[in-house]
């Protein structure tokens, strides 16, 4: 069982959308061939004296990603307390570490894309945008331990000296935009364009959805494949497009049809390969629109979207969508921030991307309460804390191993949904903040050589 808590409880929360996705997890876990993608060293697990069963691992790599301290040795020491490990085992991590390692990253991925798509079955016509799935794209980067294995596959920026930086994996990912969950990712380093791994990404997408994101995908290239898909798109304008189009049709005010041109011998993307065929024109609506919320950078903002028909999507209609896109940058810092995941902590490319792919398994399971919490009390999902639902997640699987009535269980996730959603985050619209840091740093220098040459140079003094 994927989460920290006794196997039975999803069978008793069926009507709660955290029980659809623990039942989904299961039921991949119970599949020989998802089995066999998640172990990448099967003797870890076969062991007759191995303290570390292929549960109890997911488990204890799952407590590390979601708690506050992400040491092995707290992991390690919170499964003895639930009574995973028994009472006289090693309070050691090495052997906790061995079985972490043999888990493969690429199963665990596998992991993430199911719990989104069993939380996208809870997802009602209410939660879509005018009937359509949308997936939100965007791109961040996430620094690594300065080890190097991690440089040789993530190197630093090329700006900073060897030594003073940190390797940097670049990660690119679709969001729901209906329940905030992260459905699909790809990783690559600082070489790889953000829209090569998109690509990638947008091979699994079914006819009829529609990705939403900002001007880096908005490209004559990304808007012909989607529309070769089935797939719409709604992006800012790229900044290099707008002299050489020629308007068509003016379906409103700041609202137009209007066709881009393209040179395929000049033009073609560096990162799309070469058989590839474009075509010379593509016909694309332009919609433009004012942000008049205080503390907006941009002004002005100029849409491009596959989705030519003016009644079925009014220009208003698809800029509501544009502004929402903003929801995206405050769940990657959830991510990042709240789950204290914008510095990795492993020293391996391999444990690296597990690392990476449990915590996303951690975060959509949050996001899961969320939406249970939401829809339960009848509360916007963007007005609950993701810091609350962290908080009392974790509260809640604790206290699991103290009782083993199904009601105790039952009555403590209502009762948990129940005060998510009256700490809410206040409303404050128009709310802007200067970009400015209060608190001063250590008064050290910063580290402009390399490790073992300042050693050196106090060593000489």
């Amino acid at each position: 069982m994927l989460v920290p808590f006794v196997g039975a409880v999803h069978r008793h929360l069926k009507s709660w959308s955290l029980g659809s996705v623990l039942q989904c997890l299961d039921r991949f876990l119970d599949e020989p061939a998802f089995r066999r993608t998640l172990i990448q060293k099967p003797r870890a697990f076969t062991r007759p004296q191995g303290l570390y069963s292929l549960p109890v691992t997911l488990k204890t790599f799952l407590i590390q990603c979601l708690a506050q301290d992400h040491s092995c040795r707290t992991a390690v020491a919170t499964a003895k307390d639930r009574g995973w490990l028994p009472p006289n085992a090693s309070p050691g991590t090495a052997a906790y570490c061995r079985a972490r390692d043999a888990l493969a990253a690429e199963g665990l991925q596998r992991a993430v894309e199911h719990t989104a798509e069993a939380l996208g079955t809870r997802v009602s016509d209410e939660h879509l945008w005018r009937g359509r799935q949308v997936h939100v794209v965007d791109g961040t980067g996430i620094a690594l331990p300065d080890t190097e294995a991690n440089q040789d596959d993530y190197p630093q920026p090329s700006e900073q000296k060897p030594g003073c930086g940190f390797p940097v994996l670049r990660l690119v990912a679709f969001m729901s935009l209906a329940t905030g969950a992260v459905s699909r990712y790809r990783i690559g380093n600082l070489h790889d364009h953000e829209q090569r791994l998109f690509q990638e990404l947008r091979t699994h997408l079914k006819g009829g959805e529609v990705v939403l994101g900002d001007r880096n995908f908005g490209t004559f290239a990304t808007l012909v494949l989607l529309k070769r898909q089935g797939v719409d798109g709604v992006f800012r304008r790229h900044q290099s497009r707008g002299a050489g189009a020629k308007t068509i049709k003016r379906l409103g005010q700041d609202d137009h049809l209007v066709r881009w041109s393209f040179i395929p011998r000049k033009q073609h993307p560096v990162w799309l390969d070469a058989s590839v065929r474009l075509p010379s024109t593509f016909v694309v609506r332009e919609v433009s629109f004012q942000v008049t919320q205080p503390g907006f950078r941009t002004k002005s903002v100029t849409l491009v979207t596959t989705l030519l028909d003016a009644k079925s999507y009014p220009a208003e209609a698809l800029a509501e969508l544009y502004l929402r896109r903003w929801r995206m940058e405050l769940w990657l810092r959830d991510i990042k921030i709240t789950m204290d995941m914008d510095m990795l902590r492993t020293k391996t490319p391999a444990r690296v991307r597990a690392e990476l792919a449990m915590f996303l398994v951690g975060y959509n399971l949050i996001r899961t309460v969320m939406f249970d919490a939401a829809k339960v009390s009848e509360v916007r999902l963007e007005q609950l804390s993701f810091k609350s639902a962290l908080m009392r997640f974790g509260l809640w699987c604790a206290g699991l191993r103290h009782s083993t009535r199904i009601m105790v269980w039952l009555l403590g996730y209502q009762a948990m949904l129940k005060d998510l959603a009256r700490d809410l985050n206040p409303d404050r619209p128009g709310r802007y903040e200067p970009r400015v840091v209060k608190r001063r740093p250590k008064p050290f220098a910063r580290m402009q050589q390399p490790r073992q040459v300042l050693r050196e140079q106090l060593l000489r003094a």
